[in-house]
């Protein structure tokens, strides 16, 4: 089945090609500095700052579960977001779309994990790599149960 390329419904294309491309390149530029857990802990203390009664030790492991559970929600979301592009708008098979959201996620993870192993702020880890696609796999479980799927495209008659 080939995809249909043409750019005469542009703002169709725009409406479903945009938001994972740019979800995509926003994990990839919160791997650098932006989104180091220096960066985050700050965030989480602020947030946390209503509760006296925690102490710093506790404020840091709700910080470290906060930072796992982000990686699953938002591996998640990126994976909801290309299989509504290939599905929705090029009509892909739920298998193929399966297959193809799957394998984005995982080259942004593998993209964002090497990108964090060149910085000194940040850890490059296989295992961040391997629960951002848990996350995408949970993404894909959750997008499959309330998926209405779109049958795949027919090529013009001639």
């Amino acid at each position: 089945m080939r995809a249909n390329l043409s750019f005469s419904r542009t703002p169709e294309f725009i409406s479903y090609w945009v938001p994972p491309i740019l979800f995509g390149f926003s994990i990839l530029a919160l791997s650098g500095d932006w989104g180091s857990a220096g960066h985050t802990l700050g965030l989480v203390k602020w947030l946390l700052s209503w509760l006296p009664f925690l102490s710093s030790d506790q404020i840091d492991l709700i910080h470290g579960y906060l930072r796992k559970a982000a990686h699953v929600l938002v591996y998640g979301t990126l994976y909801f977001l290309w299989f509504r592009a290939y599905q929705g708008h090029w009509r892909y098979s739920l298998q193929r779309a399966f297959f193809w959201s799957l394998g984005f996620c995982v080259l942004v993870a593998m993209l964002d994990e090497g990108h964090q192993a060149l910085l000194a702020s940040r850890t490059g880890c296989i295992a961040d790599v391997a629960l951002d696609s848990a996350g995408s796999t949970l993404g894909a479980m959750i997008t499959l149960a309330f998926w209405t799927p779109r049958p795949p495209a027919t090529p013009p008659r001639r």
